[in-house]
């Protein structure tokens, strides 16, 4: 978000790109880039697009277990967390309805040609979030409480190269350390009925693509349209509902705290003051999605969402007037063409597809629309199950009126390659033509690589 213009660099206000600066109250939005956070961080779960099936009974802990991840059990390269079971006490916290979970991620990108500057930089982020389940703790059936800490440290990024979307999104404008969300959730009627309240990651909930969880380019997590969504690294406190008519039918509902987007206030330090309080802010984002999914059989899976979303602050539009409120509508489509392992039920190995679609008010948006699509595949070779690659396109069509003179368009590939199951590492490439949709600027090939490491 740039002058009211909404510099999106993929929507999330900051984690890819590079994100909030400060913002006037003149509605001008001062070197801000939206960007959000990774969708497969350890303990982090999308809200689901299907109505959840009945939880499993979960075997209670069992010193004795041979699978057990600790010395003398499993061995160690085959631990799906770096520390294990913690002699047992992490399991016997899970008895109890804890779950403890950890990760961290290090970018490491060059130029190889082109963009603004060709050095290497690189950005990290670790996040520690505890989930509380409720049913096992109190008895309290249905009920959750997760709070999430990061801490982000960066060196050079986006600005080094000049695009608009983002090529890392992990990316934050300067280095963070914060309570990012903290929240309870209730479900009810089966499944049938979710509510969510507290400091939210609007991106978990809203316009997520479930098979582009891997990609680098902050575009693949959602739209760079929906600038204005509450999402890493500012989060925002909000209430979210979502109700199932069917299996396959959702509907979903959300009102955050708007304060970030034009009043300057970075929600992702803060608590709920700016949501009930007007004496910084009075501004909301609000967020409809409903959609439906389906089986076209070989459990080739697929789904469809449609969006729209409301920010109520006040813009200076590009015509040099000022505009209340500024409004968006996004779409998503992904489909299972492929499915490797037909016999087990519950194998997400396969071949996947997806589209993206997002529009922006182009009085006040700095990109107007965008169109994106990729294939992507879990279980790539035989012999490595677990590994995944994909390729993605995506092209932003820039608001001439904001200065841009040419479109920015993102090519990606990359291959995640599981070292044990707690640690991968991601080669990663992508081309960036007309960067910052400044077509003066060298088409821009940057090369990273990402550490992934489970605790």
């Amino acid at each position: 978000m740039h002058p009211p213009r909404a510099r999106l660099t993929v929507a999330s206000f900051a984690l890819a790109v590079c994100a909030p600066g400060a913002i006037g109250q003149d509605g001008r939005l001062t070197g801000l880039e939206l960007v959000n956070v990774p969708p497969d961080l350890e303990g982090h779960d999308y809200a689901p697009r299907a109505k959840p099936a009945p939880d499993e009974p979960r075997a209670r802990f069992s010193p004795d277990d041979p699978e057990r991840e600790w010395f003398g059990r499993r061995p160690f390269l085959t631990w799906e967390r770096f520390t294990g079971d913690w002699g047992g006490a992490r399991a016997r916290l899970e008895d109890a309805g804890l779950s403890v979970s950890s990760s961290f991620l290090l970018d490491w990108s060059s130029a190889w040609s082109g963009g603004v500057s060709g050095r290497a930089t690189r950005r990290t982020l670790f996040d520690f979030n505890l989930t509380l389940d409720l049913d096992r703790s109190l008895g309290w059936e249905g009920g959750t409480v997760f709070l999430d800490f990061y801490s982000t440290n960066k060196s050079g990024g986006s600005a080094d190269i000049g695009d608009f979307q983002g090529f890392s999104n992990i990316e934050t404008d300067r280095s963070l350390d914060q309570i990012a969300e903290l929240w309870f959730e209730q479900v009810a009627l089966d499944g049938a009925l979710r509510f969510k309240v507290g400091k939210i990651e609007a991106n978990s909930e809203f316009a997520f693509v479930d098979s582009a969880a891997h990609f680098l380019n902050s575009s693949a997590g959602f739209s760079p349209t929906i600038f204005a969504l509450p999402s890493y690294p500012d989060p925002a406190f909000g209430v979210v509902a979502q109700v199932f008519p069917s299996d396959s039918i959702f509907l979903s509902f959300g009102v955050f705290d708007g304060a970030a987007i034009v009043d300057g206030v970075r929600t992702g330090t803060r608590g709920p003051s700016t949501f009930f309080s007007d004496d910084l802010s009075d501004d909301y984002f609000v967020i409809a999605e409903g959609g439906v999914g389906w089986e076209l059989g070989g459990a080739r899976t697929g789904r469809f969402s449609l969006g729209a979303w409301r920010h109520t602050g006040k813009y200076d539009a590009f015509d040099g007037g000022t505009q209340r409120g500024v409004t968006g509508v996004y779409a998503i489509a992904e489909q299972r063409l492929w499915t490797r392992d037909l016999a087990a039920e519950d194998s997400d190995r396969g071949v996947y597809a997806f589209g993206q679609f997002g529009w922006g008010d182009k009085d006040v948006s700095e990109a107007e629309l965008h169109l994106g699509a990729g294939l992507s595949t879990l279980g790539t070779f035989r012999t490595r199950d677990d590994d995944s690659a994909g390729v993605y396109f995506s092209w932003v069509k820039l608001n001439r009126d904001a200065g841009f003179d040419d479109d920015e368009f993102v090519v990606e590939v990359f291959y995640r390659a599981m070292v044990t199951p707690a640690v991968s590492l991601t080669p990663d490439l992508q081309i960036i033509v007309n960067p910052g949709g400044d077509s003066s600027v060298d088409t821009a090939i940057v090369a990273s690589i990402r550490l992934e490491i489970v605790f």
